[in-house]
């Protein structure tokens, strides 16, 4: 029996036309990337007008056989249980909405219910990435790498990852808003490269510390506890200059000595540099006015007057101290950041670096953003 009410998602006939493509090349295979490309391929050659498929998110129930899930967007965004009617429920995900029993073109009898699956349905995402694909779970990334860490938009932010990773060779996925919402954007686009997800929530793969708001005691303490409850390979990101006042890369080299000594070690380090969110980098000595007397004398004699020349130099002295101890710098980038500033940040962090998204720099720029930033 086919239901197309306005209680109903999706129109019954499409999705008896997307099982029956399920079943066709993926039952008796594993699923993975290849699958899942293939299926997408096929796919668009017929596509349905009705939903939007997320042929990344397609996983197989890991007990119940010929069962199969894939997010899709049509009247809301949902997850889709596909299954054939002779096969045993799935426990995964109650209270989804029957869509239909039916029959698909080539004769099948299946079963197809919708889970709501939009990036606020905590419960539900949790439960995909913890019980049904644990490979779009966040990871460390280690340090020798470009982060691009953004906060909002999780759709375009992967969808973005995805594109850096095919045109230049990098994976720059970071994360730093909600955790659902996270991993609802890796889910739907099929990230499984692995991310950093820097936060509080328990499934995080790093945390900030202010460490300007602490003492020194404090701040170990800090970093000890968090080691004692994630473990000692737990990523620590730390900032120890509050906004406006500008690091200094020995000073930074100093703290992170300390710390070392102490056997304490961090991942991230982020530095002020000068970046506002209401107004470019300076481009000339005389828009230089209350800088530091010492910046804008490194800008007059050892770059000739060219503040972003001096602001590579800079960068590229803050990233040497923390490559010392084994460390990255993070900078937050703003709307008002320019290419020529980002491209400065690049070649001085040398493609050792986590960015932020700051104020007005959304997550679709990721690509762009990449060019300039990858040195």
């Amino acid at each position: 029996m086919m239901q197309d009410s306005l209680g109903v998602p999706v129109r019954a006939h499409e999705a008896s036309q997307l099982a029956d493509l399920i079943f066709q090349f993926a039952e008796g295979r594993t699923v993975d990337d290849g699958l899942r490309r293939m299926l997408a391929s096929r796919a668009s050659q017929h596509p349905l007008e009705g939903m939007q498929v997320h042929w990344g998110s397609l996983a197989a129930d890991p007990v119940a056989k010929s069962t199969y899930f894939v997010a899709v967007d049509a009247k809301a965004p949902v997850l889709l249980h596909i299954t054939r009617s002779s096969a045993p429920g799935s426990g995964i995900f109650p209270h989804s909405v029957l869509v239909g029993r039916m029959y698909t073109p080539r004769g099948l009898e299946v079963v197809v219910n919708a889970i709501p699956f939009a990036a606020t349905d905590a419960e539900r995402i949790l439960a995909y990435a913890g019980q049904l694909d644990r490979s779009v779970l966040p990871s460390p990334q280690g340090v020798e790498t470009l982060y691009i860490a953004a906060n909002s938009d999780a759709d375009a932010a992967f969808q973005q990852f995805r594109a850096v990773q095919r045109k230049y060779g990098l994976s720059v996925a970071a994360w730093t808003g909600k955790l659902e919402e996270g991993l609802w954007g890796a889910i739907r686009q099929g990230w499984r490269e692995g991310y950093a997800l820097r936060g509080v929530e328990e499934m995080t793969s790093r945390e900030r510390i202010e460490a300007f708001a602490m003492s020194e005691p404090e701040l170990d303490e800090r970093i000890d506890a968090l080691r004692r409850l994630r473990g000692r390979t737990y990523d620590i990101d730390l900032r120890f200059d509050p906004p406006g006042t500008f690091t200094r890369a020995e000073e930074l080299r100093g703290r992170l000595e300390r710390l070392r000594t102490a056997g304490r070690s961090v991942q991230v380090v982020e530095v002020e540099i000068g970046l506002r969110p209401d107004a470019p980098y300076p481009s000339t000595v005389a828009e230089m006015a209350g800088w530091p007397a010492e910046i804008v004398s490194n800008v007059q004699w050892k770059a000739a007057g060219k503040p972003h020349a001096e602001l590579r130099q800079r960068v590229d002295e803050l990233q040497q101290a923390a490559r010392q101890f084994g460390a990255i710098i993070g900078i937050t980038g703003y709307a008002s950041t320019s290419e020529e500033t980002l491209e400065a940040i690049g070649h001085g962090a040398a493609r050792r670096l986590w960015f932020s998204l700051g104020d007005g720099l959304r997550s679709d720029r990721i690509l762009d953003l990449a060019a300039h930033l990858r040195g």
